[in-house]
């Protein structure tokens, strides 16, 4: 089982980062490294909670050793996540296509106020392939494109917020 932790800091407020990354979607995951393409299943929003599930194709260099077990058409999966407005917490469980018994993913992102106008993001879960051998390996491949695309990630939504910002000023963050 492979554990990740990631911590970064967005240079604005956590309302604003909030409001603009997490309620408007202000860019597309799409562009992240390793991902062939992703598309909306369903979107739910019961008020404090918004219920997401996305199904994403992914690609990356299968280890050798996994290579005649693991196919790339098989680097699809669902994310079945919940943003909980009140926590703020994007949590996700990973339900891939393709070995369901053998694959264990979850993560959270969590976002809080670092106390001097910038917002810190931690990014944080584990990743397990229940198969000998290969299982080790394959976790460490996969960790080092999870590691890619959320630097990535972090960087995409921060440009994007500085963009957004320079073009319209800071957003009117709506009360609750």
């Amino acid at each position: 089982m492979q554990r990740y932790r990631f911590v970064d800091y967005y240079d604005f407020p956590i309302g604003v980062v909030v409001h603009l990354l997490m309620e408007n979607a202000l860019y597309s995951l799409q562009d992240l490294p390793n991902v062939s393409n992703n598309t909306l299943l369903e979107e739910r929003d019961a008020g404090d909670k918004k219920f997401i599930k996305v199904k994403w194709c992914v690609h990356g260099q299968i280890p050798p050793i996994a290579q005649k077990l693991v196919r790339p058409e098989m680097l699809t999966f669902i994310e079945d996540s919940v943003w909980d407005r009140t926590t703020l917490t994007y949590s996700t469980k990973i339900i891939p296509h393709f070995f369901k018994n053998q694959v264990d993913c979850r993560h959270k992102v969590e976002f809080f106020d670092n106390g001097d106008g910038r917002t810190r993001r931690v990014l944080s879960g584990f990743f397990e392939f229940k198969v000998p051998i290969i299982g080790p390996v394959f976790e460490t491949v996969v960790l080092k494109y999870l590691k890619q695309n959320a630097e990535e990630d972090f960087k995409m939504g921060n440009n994007a917020i500085k963009k957004y910002v320079k073009e319209h000023g800071m957003p009117e963050i709506p009360s609750k």
